[in-house]
């Protein structure tokens, strides 16, 4: 936010049978785990088009993170390593059984590679559940070789939530299943964009939600329009957008239009249109048109004309929000509400500004789960500008093929001329 003044106003599923992932029928005894020691790092290559994709005028400040693979226990890691690494999967080893303070402080993760030896009583079952809870659509995967495999491993492992059984030491077995992981949670992953005319717009609209997006594995990009000159320091301003962006695992892009001035012109909706055809949306959250801010509702000109085959657009509340403000969608956020305070504490140049106090952004998304109530307690509020029941047949990047045949089409007045 930048530029005027503004109002203080913010805005276990059953578990399924588990099948074995194997072309080997030997494989050695896994170690016993004599307790898990810590998150020991992360290790993969960074995801993220060239900067030579981007239209001109468009710095990409931070790159989208690649997809993350987490191991629990002491499974033979060299292997598994080896595979993700193939994939341009990166890989954090969880070695604590002290692990549970800090679940929620983990990154979104795809997958969850699972040790015999981390599941052998209730509290590795717990622990497991609980790392599922952080990124739910992720897959759970058992690394065990037909000789580890018992009744009582398989039955614990069920109560767990694990699914799938794959040999480490059967290397086709193991990078045919994370090839097919990474394959379907993309498939089923939405991109999103987020929109905003200054760095903190996007994250104190929708950051809840894009949390969760994250948590469910989509795809975050975040686009600002502008360095927020007006309200700070440039480079502070930058710096603390980069860091908001790495907390929620986002891709971040900035343009440099004149903060204040921007306009829903020409230029602005080619730039935005070039930026929604490198990122290919399925969603995107905006402002509002119903804002006191005029780069606010100039960025909302401007995307509604840049979107429109986008299939879901959604405006979200800006502190500076009039009191037409219609939301008609709500967003629970309660799984990531805590962590949307924190990633607003990161704006500390705008550390007084009173709608980023805990207490106000608490309550704003209190207020705003009435309308959920009793499912949710906190939440976020969004109009709808569109929402397809599904995806466009065609994405934004295809081109149409024209050698494929057409629909006949009618003659109307020969038709009526038979008809007589």
């Amino acid at each position: 936010m930048t530029g005027v003044d503004r109002p203080d106003e913010t805005v276990g599923a059953a578990p399924a049978a588990l099948t074995l992932t194997s072309t080997t029928s030997s494989v050695s005894a896994l170690p016993a785990m004599t307790g898990l020691t810590g998150l020991t790092g992360v290790t993969g290559s960074t995801g993220g088009s060239a900067d030579d994709d981007l239209p001109v005028g468009v710095e990409r400040r931070l790159s989208a993170p690649p997809p993350l693979a987490l191991l629990l226990g002491r499974p033979r890691s060299e292997t598994v390593r080896a595979a993700l690494d193939r994939h341009g999967c990166a890989c954090t080893d969880l070695r604590t059984v002290d692990v549970l303070a800090g679940v929620s402080e983990l990154p979104a993760f795809h997958v969850l590679f699972v040790g015999a030896d981390a599941v052998t009583d209730d509290e590795g079952v717990r622990l497991v559940r609980e790392l599922h809870a952080v990124s739910p659509n992720a897959r759970v995967l058992l690394l065990a070789g037909p000789d580890d495999l018992s009744p009582p491993l398989l039955v614990v492992a069920m109560r767990a939530g694990i699914s799938d059984v794959v040999d480490p030491d059967d290397a086709m077995a193991l990078d045919a299943t994370i090839g097919k992981v990474l394959r379907q949670a993309s498939a089923r992953a939405d991109r999103v964009l987020a929109i905003g005319a200054h760095p903190d717009d996007v994250e104190i609209g929708c950051g809840g939600t894009l949390l969760d997006h994250r948590r469910r594995g989509d795809t975050v990009s975040v686009f600002t329009l502008s360095h927020g000159a007006v309200g700070g320091d440039q480079q502070d301003r930058m710096l603390e957008a980069a860091a908001a962006a790495a907390t929620m695992g986002a891709e971040l892009m900035l343009a440099d239009l004149p903060d204040t001035r921007l306009d829903g012109g020409v230029d602005t909706i080619r730039l935005l249109e070039a930026v929604v055809r490198l990122v290919d949306p399925t969603i995107i959250y905006t402002h509002s048109r119903h804002d006191q801010h005029q780069d606010h509702r100039s960025v909302h000109t401007a995307v509604i004309s840049a979107s429109r085959r986008v299939p879901q657009v959604f405006a979200f509340q800006s502190p500076s929000a009039t009191n037409e403000f219609a939301p008609t969608k709500y967003v629970a956020i309660d799984d990531v509400v805590v962590r949307k305070v924190d990633l607003l504490r990161l704006f500390d140049s705008q550390r007084d500004r009173s709608y980023l106090e805990p207490e106000m952004v608490i309550a704003a998304a209190r207020y705003w789960a009435r309308s959920l109530a009793p499912r949710a307690r906190y939440a976020e509020p969004f109009e709808i500008v569109r929402s397809l029941t599904r995806p466009l047949q065609r994405a934004v990047s295809q081109v149409v093929d024209e050698s494929r045949p057409t629909a006949p089409v009618l003659d109307l007045h020969q038709r009526t001329a038979v008809d007589a």
